[in-house]
């Protein structure tokens, strides 16, 4: 998650970073004014909350005329609190929201560009040529008996294996050296 402050002090290092993605640059902006609001939206609720608490204290000292007024102050202020806060939160929601969505700042260091723009720095050793076609591990323990699939894939359903044979004692070795 980016951090609040660099988002307020230095808005044009995360502009930066979401154009070397190849990301949404209006995201900072908008993130940016919902900032904003969500601080203006809690002052807000916490100004509104305040005066609610003190017209508590002035009921509870009220009489007569007086408190019934009071009273009905309170009233007022307290679906006004209530519909301050359910902003708020809406506020604050959509800000976690949108906030989540910048991705982490580019590194000085890290090259620009998506994967069109990648570069070769550097080749160690040669690829191996085969006069043969190479086969993957799994074809390579069917043959030696060392992996069961068909059977595996009737009782478990796919993706899974049974160890046998040559297999079985190869994981029961590592096991106990381990």
């Amino acid at each position: 998650m980016i951090d609040v402050q660099l988002l307020r002090n230095s808005p044009d290092t995360l502009r930066a970073s979401q154009r070397d993605r190849g990301e949404d640059v209006a995201l900072v902006d908008e993130v940016l004014h919902l900032d904003e609001e969500r601080r203006t939206a809690g002052t807000a609720f916490d100004e509104l909350r305040a005066a609610q608490k003190n017209i508590g204290k002035d009921v509870a000292k009220a009489q007569g005329e007086e408190k019934t007024a009071l009273l009905e102050q309170a009233k007022t202020l307290a679906d006004e609190v209530k519909a301050a806060q359910e902003r708020r939160d809406v506020i604050a929601s959509d800000f976690d929201t949108k906030v989540l969505a910048i991705s982490n700042v580019v590194d000085d260091a890290a090259p620009r560009g998506g994967e069109e723009d990648f570069v070769v720095l550097e080749e160690v050793g040669t690829p191996r040529t085969f006069d043969f076609e190479p086969r993957d591990h799994l074809e390579l323990g069917e043959m030696l008996g060392a992996i069961d699939v068909e059977r595996a894939a009737k009782v478990s359903g796919s993706r899974f294996y049974y160890l046998t044979g040559v297999g079985a004692q190869l994981e029961f070795a590592l096991v106990n050296m381990a």
